[in-house]
């Protein structure tokens, strides 16, 4: 063996164990650095246009940039999480004083009900045998959330301190994202061992991706939660604001979405009785809202993205399983740069089976 063969040789194997010592250190704050990236990419052309008014200053305009993202994304986010835990707590507080008055027996009549009857029936003979009263249920539902709540409120406190902490390290990446995000791309971009086109494709290709993913999954919750609003407030259903930032949360999963709200509030109103509502609301729902997803949503990204539907449907899905909320992004992205690479290799193999000509 050679010295510059064993000279690559160790600093190969120090790049591979120095890579993972890196990534264990990472791993823990892996959360609030991918959220910063997301951010930094989506926000990076709202950085350079501060970056031409002070050309000279680039970390005032990241600091900035980084103050105004935070004030538009971030304490809006806050505070209407604010909100909408009170209207939770008050919410569960209005279902305490429901039970305590003992005004759940209504619920044995309604399982009763022509629309109920054959769904209770069904679970009735797959309780083996036990004794199945709906009044019981909901009382011991109330009591056991009481009881969870009662238990986990420590851990409640610790994961908002923790929330708090993981915001700030949010802020704090975004800021050096923003300042030196180009420098770090193009030194990672210039230490792949591909051709430089080839390079600077992928690199489009996932901020195209990127982007087009975090504006169409956002355009999306947030018109169906804009329209859960108004329809809810229309039908005078209680808890609008709660159901609405449900919604908005929601409607970013690939599966289910604004269904998984507006499908219980319509059963809610039809087992009520009140049929009229029950049924516009249903038509509300399932003609305007639920068809938000089939217009905005693939016009937004697959068209950007240029990725196909059913692979959109799975990157998604998948990254959700594999990063969690941060796959939603994550996983489109990975997918495209794949595909580019796919794409980059099959022209590859094409240019080499082409015939040469021979005069």
């Amino acid at each position: 063996m050679t010295r510059d063969t064993f000279s690559t040789a160790f600093l190969l194997v120090a790049l591979v164990g120095l890579g993972l010592l890196m990534v264990r250190l990472l791993a823990p704050y892996a959360t609030p650095i991918g959220w910063a990236c997301v951010l930094a990419a989506v926000f990076h052309p709202a950085y350079r246009m501060m970056l031409r008014v002070m050309p000279r200053n680039p970390s005032a305009a990241a600091a900035i940039t980084t103050t105004l993202v935070f004030l538009l994304a971030v304490v809006p986010a806050l505070v209407l999480s604010g909100v909408v835990a009170r209207e939770a707590v008050s919410g569960y507080q209005d279902l305490a004083a429901f039970v305590s008055a003992n005004r759940v027996q209504f619920l044995d009549d309604l399982s009763n009900h022509w629309m109920i009857a054959p769904a209770w029936d069904w679970a009735q003979e797959r309780l083996a045998g036990e004794e199945a009263d709906p009044t019981s249920f909901m009382l011991s539902g109330i009591r056991w959330l009481s009881q969870f709540v009662a238990a986990h409120a420590g851990e409640v406190a610790r994961n908002v301190l923790g929330f708090f902490v993981g915001i700030g390290i949010l802020t704090f990446t975004l800021f050096f994202f923003l300042r030196d995000g180009a420098e770090m791309v193009s030194y990672l971009e210039e230490s792949l061992p591909m051709a430089a086109d080839d390079k600077r494709r992928i690199f489009e290709r996932l901020q195209t991706t990127l982007l087009a993913v975090v504006q169409g999954l956002a355009a999306t919750a947030l018109v169906q939660a804009v329209l859960m609003f108004l329809g809810l407030l229309i039908a005078g259903v209680p808890f609008a604001l709660l159901l609405s930032v449900a919604t908005f949360v929601l409607a970013f999963l690939p599966v289910g979405g604004a269904a998984l709200v507006w499908i219980p509030v319509v059963i809610g109103l039809f087992v009520a009785g009140d049929y009229l509502r029950g049924a516009l609301f249903l038509a509300w729902a399932g003609l305007v809202i639920s068809s938000v997803d089939n217009f905005v949503r693939p016009l937004m990204i697959g068209g950007q993205a240029k990725l196909p539907t059913l692979l959109l449907f799975f990157g998604i899905l998948g990254g959700i399983n594999l990063f969690g909320l941060l796959g939603l992004f994550a996983g489109p992205a990975v997918l495209a740069a794949a595909m580019s690479v796919v794409t980059i290799y099959r022209e590859r193999m094409l240019s080499l089976r082409e015939p040469i000509a021979i005069d």
